[in-house]
């Protein structure tokens, strides 16, 4: 079911409130990276409350994606990202393993314990990202090498029989929905890494964490950041 007009509209404009709301919640952890006499259940409280924004994002994602038929392309270079975000895109966003270059950055008392944790949970997420990538690989491969897909290169779509026509609208449906599981996949594991090395932290050493992955999370949504691009 191809995702309509008013379907994609409809996400970009969600995508217009999120980063508004983000805005806000970016704002409001610097505030509390810097408040000393915030409580520990205020820092908690509001790290539970961006995770959660956070996480709306993705499953609203989820959903368009799921729908978007062959707008789902899009999605591996979104329109609402600027120009320089889609230089670094991996699977249609940020990798996850870039949350523990963002924690080193973020974060100067570790203790030894929480090293390890970390060290560990990097490890894991590599393997999954290499798991994510392979899977990928596959659905394009599985598509490029039949020999429909020889013909269509050799002679065109134009000049292709009507059997022949009718197995590359399969392929081209088969490569639509391995992409889209691959997002989905990619989105669940940058969400679960964000949330597992959140575990690990404490409730001050994570509101310094989610900051600066809000902040990434702007640099690479900022609509305005489009009216760059067409200069």
């Amino acid at each position: 079911m191809p995702i309509t007009s008013s379907s994609s509209q409809s996400f970009t404009s969600f995508v217009n409130g999120w980063l508004t709301r983000h805005r806000y919640f970016v704002e409001q952890l610097t505030c509390a990276s810097s408040l000393d006499e915030i409580t520990v259940e205020e820092q908690q409280s509001l790290v539970t409350q961006f995770l959660s924004h956070c996480l709306q994002y993705y499953q609203e994602k989820s959903a368009v994606v799921s729908l978007a038929g062959d707008n789902v392309f899009t999605f591996f270079c979104p329109p609402w990202f600027s120009s320089y975000a889609k230089l670094i895109l991996w699977v249609g966003d940020f990798k996850p393993s870039l949350v523990f270059k963002l924690t080193e950055a973020s974060v100067d008392d570790l203790t030894r314990h929480q090293q390890d944790l970390i060290s560990s949970l990097r490890s894991e997420t590599r393997r999954k990202e290499r798991d994510v990538i392979r899977d990928y690989a596959l659905v394009q491969q599985s598509v490029a090498d039949p020999p429909v897909m020889l013909a269509a290169r050799r002679v065109g779509v134009s000049e292709m029989v009507d059997g022949e026509e009718s197995d590359l609208e399969e392929a081209m449906e088969v490569l639509k929905s391995g992409m889209a599981a691959a997002m989905n996949n990619a989105d669940q594991l940058r969400c679960s890494t964000v949330g597992k090395v959140v575990e690990i932290l404490t409730p001050s050493q994570a509101i310094k964490v989610l900051r600066t992955i809000g902040e990434l999370h702007l640099r690479l949504r900022e609509l305005v950041g489009l009216e760059g691009d067409h200069e």
